[in-house]
């Protein structure tokens, strides 16, 4: 402890300049300058806040704890920039850029590299001149209040509450000074809003006409709804595309308009008149028919005739068919004698897509016949550009596990097209290290080794009988998966190979869109754990948790297990998470059925279990404006023994804490229920050994939020706990109870720093505990026992997670 107290005397030095230094600085301004700090809205009722905040015109500048600090970081580094040396730089380079360019002479290729590197020199001087150096670019410039920027946030505002329907709105601004500091309040009255009071149509042509009354259920606009903007843009989409996908190929979005009508009889009412004009050229819309399709699926080579093949009425041509015409018939949906439609034009792209065996697809149409044709004609070519056969990638990375630098690598093999069937082979291997407490002496780290290797083969299709025509239209996969892994640890040596067959499918809102929703079948699920060794010290502490034929050091033997499964995973939300978005993941697994169907199959002799589990996962992601979001997590799980078994495989316990869970524990360490393991009879908890359970409830809360540029930041709370179904007296407050198990929910708090480097999220996440269910001698809330020093020592009270991307 004693070589660590100078690191806290300097970082606490470094905060004391940072807010002594970063109270509002007022002494730059000019005479007649003033700071704006503050703009807020009062008065709203219904209109979201991050809404109106999004329309300032002029952004205050931030405050914390009374002070701008991001004003201040941007002040020390103006004092570093230097515009006419930027300018001086920036004519040495261009200088030498000629210098560089007359030595290559007439060497072509040497010329464009100097002419590449010297230019994207230059480029980042002149957006250092114009953006200002890194200091610059991580603060904010000084806010100077603009009376003209402020009337001009009034009149945006304005304009949104009336594109949201509130036309009577009222809106005005206060100005409060202190000093040269400027707070701005914003009193918005709604008022009532209008809505729609009745719909009507002018639509001449009587074909579509009829087509939009036979949808007029499916309209976005309804009744009494509030009159919005937004929703008559979205429902002029949606006609948009009814139209195009009912054949008329020519139909543009311009021959939509609304009438809306807020003068009527009824008071705040607003009658919507829908009209969707006739071409300019005079006559009605026509509908267009596929005449041929063609399919090509590679890179063209001029003035060689490629061979044709058709299959189901498509032309697929190809100097080398190295595609099976059947599997891509299935991700077809264009086909000669069909109406044009832009949305199966669409879900034939999102189906190719998904194959994963071309870089990109396009689909163009050209029209047949002359104008003064009595038929309207379209010949359709796909045109699909294959990936490269092989792709391989690498990944290198550094877990950071009590205190301890842990290095992992994996390499991974994707061969494309294995047997001409669109077919996927992935092979990879991957190994890693990983720090941990020694069992024997807790000052002593002690690295986890662990390597393994897999190999997937994938289908586009469901590969049972009589089933590849099954679920065609939902990108079906079926995956053959097998894998081995060596985990070498202090307290265990073991292997486990796995063979697995999953049949997948999945659905988008739309086919221009991300899957939302999939689902994934495991009816074969086969593993086999070889445990090498186990420590005498892991063994007591295993035997000391358990009872009778319960035993947890059963569930640790080497065994056989197979299961089936079955899981379905909803997410709205996109990879930077940065949507308002849902997110359910449920699991259901059983295992050890094949006994109960007369197939007792065993190996040697492993071990066998039946159990049952089931694991519901749910998330919400909720933005608050300004790169500000709330976020929270509900995760539970139960798992038992079923039949006439009576212990559960160790892997297929539930475990909390760690860098995804209640963080404020160590991984796996938490609980079960207010059950404390203590070393000996002196009262020292006993933290090193895993904590197993059979049922999980866990949540997480987080508000997360942009500190500057891309470092994010979080608050955060986390509460959960396993526990054991049934009583079990070795282990006090270890079994779940209804009347008792809200108060053994363990609860820690924290704060979180994440750099956001666009391929990936960096995670520091430093959690204490608030409340311990397992506390010694009745102490529970302990809080108070929270040192800053503890997140870079071996403390019990504080954790320090490291990690990549988000916890949930």
């Amino acid at each position: 402890m004693k070589r660590l107290k100078p690191r806290f005397y300097i970082f606490g030095l470094l905060i004391t300049i940072l807010f002594s230094a970063g109270c509002i600085p007022t002494k730059d301004l000019g005479e007649d300058e003033k700071l704006l700090v503050s703009i807020k809205p009062v008065g709203l009722k219904n209109v979201e806040r991050a809404s109106v905040e999004n329309l300032y015109q002029q952004k205050p500048n931030r405050m914390f704890l009374g002070s701008t600090p991001y004003l201040w970081v941007y002040n020390v580094g103006k004092k570093f920039y230097d515009p006419p040396k930027i300018d001086e730089r920036i004519r040495k380079q261009q200088n030498k850029w000629r210098e560089k360019v007359q030595e290559a002479g007439s060497d072509t290729v040497r010329i464009r590299k100097i002419r590449k590197k010297y230019t994207d020199r230059v480029a980042r001087l002149r957006e250092k001149k114009e953006n200002g150096n890194f200091l610059m670019q991580l603060g904010e410039p000084p806010a100077i209040y603009d009376s003209t920027l402020m009337r001009r946030t009034v009149d945006q505002i304005s304009v949104f509450l009336n594109a949201r329907g509130y036309f009577n709105h009222q809106i005005s601004f206060d100005k409060n000074e202190k000093g040269k500091l400027v707070y701005v309040t914003l009193t918005i009255n709604e008022k009532q809003p209008y809505r729609y009071s009745s719909f009507t149509y002018t639509i001449p042509d009587t074909a579509i006409y009829a087509l939009v009354q036979a949808t007029a259920g499916r309209s976005l606009l309804k009744l009494n709804d509030i009159y919005n903007e937004d929703r008559l843009t979205e429902e002029r989409t949606r006609l948009y595309e009814l139209v195009r996908n009912n054949g008329y190929y020519d139909f543009a979005r311009a021959y939509i308009e609304f009438e809306i009508d807020t003068l009527g009889v009824l008071p705040n009412a607003a009658d919507v008149t829908t009209i969707i004009r006739n071409p300019e050229t005079g006559g009605k819309h026509q509908v267009y028919t596929i005449n041929n399709v063609y399919f090509k699926t590679d890179v063209d080579r001029f003035g060689i005739p490629r061979d044709t093949i058709r299959y189901n009425d498509v032309n697929y041509v190809s100097y080398n068919h190295k595609y099976s015409t059947r599997i891509l018939d299935k991700k077809v949906d264009i086909y000669p004698g069909q109406p044009y439609s832009q949305l199966r034009t669409a879900t034939t792209q999102r189906q190719l897509a998904d194959l994963d065996v071309f870089q990109f697809n396009n689909i163009l149409y050209n029209k047949i016949g002359s104008p003064t044709d009595s038929t309207y004609r379209l010949n359709a070519y796909i045109n699909a550009l294959p990936s490269k056969r092989f792709q391989e990638t690498t990944e290198l990375g550094l877990n950071y596990t009590e205190r301890t630098p842990g290095p992992f690598a994996s390499i991974r093999l994707r061969m494309r097209n294995v047997f001409g069937g669109a077919e996927n082979l992935d092979l990879g291997i991957r190994g890693g290290f990983e720090g941990q407490i020694s069992l024997t002496d807790q000052a002593e780290t002690v690295m986890i080794k662990e390597f393994g290797g897999d190999m997937a083969l994938t289908f586009p299709t469901i590969m049972v009988p009589g089933g590849r025509n099954l679920l065609t239209k939902y990108s079906p996969r079926t995956r053959i998966y097998t894998g081995y892994t060596n985990v070498d640890r202090q307290e265990y040596k073991r292997s486990a190979y796995e063979l697995s067959l999953d049949y997948i499918w999945q659905k988008s809102r739309s086919p221009l869109q991300a899957p939302t929703l999939q689902y994934i079948f495991s009816p074969v699920n086969l593993n086999v754990v070889q445990v090498d060794t186990i420590s005498d010290e892991f063994k007591r502490n295993l035997e000391r948790y358990s009872q009778g034929s319960r035993s947890l050091i059963e569930s640790f033997n080497s065994a056989f297990i197979s299961s089936m499964s079955f899981s379905m995973i909803y997410n709205t939300n996109d990879f930077t998470q940065s949507r308002n978005a849902r997110y359910f993941r449920g699991l259901v697994e059983v295992g050890g059925l094949s006994q109960e169907l007369g197939l007792n199959v065993r190996l040697g002799d492993l071990r066998t279990f039946q159990f049952a589990r089931i694991n519901p996962d749910y998330r919400r992601y909720i933005p608050l404006g300004n790169k500000r979001f709330f976020v929270y997590r509900i995760n539970t799980g139960v798992a038992t023994p079923i039949f006439k078994s009576e212990v559960l495989p160790y892997d297929k316990y539930f475990f909390a804490g760690g860098a995804s869970s209640v963080r404020a524990w160590q991984s796996r360490r938490l609980g079960p229920g207010s059950f404390a393991a203590l070393v000996d009879e002196t009262g020292v908890r006993d933290f090193e050994a895993e904590q197993p359970g059979e049922i999980l409830i866990e949540a997480s809360t987080e508000y997360r939020f942009n500190i500057f540029s891309f470092l994010n930041g979080a608050l955060f709370v986390d509460a959960g706990n396993v526990w054991a179904i049934e009583q079990d007296p070795t282990r006090p407050g270890a079994s779940f109870r209804f009347d008792t198990f809200y108060k053994e929910l363990a609860v820690g708090t924290g704060f979180g720093l994440r750099f956001d480097l666009t391929v990936l999220v960096l995670r520091f996440d430093f959690a204490t505990k608030v409340y311990d269910p397992g506390g010694i001698n009745g102490k529970k809330f302990v809080l108070g026992d929270f040192r800053f020093s503890d997140f870079f020592t071996r403390s019990t009270q504080s954790n320090l997670n490291i990690g990549i991307g988000y916890p949930f």
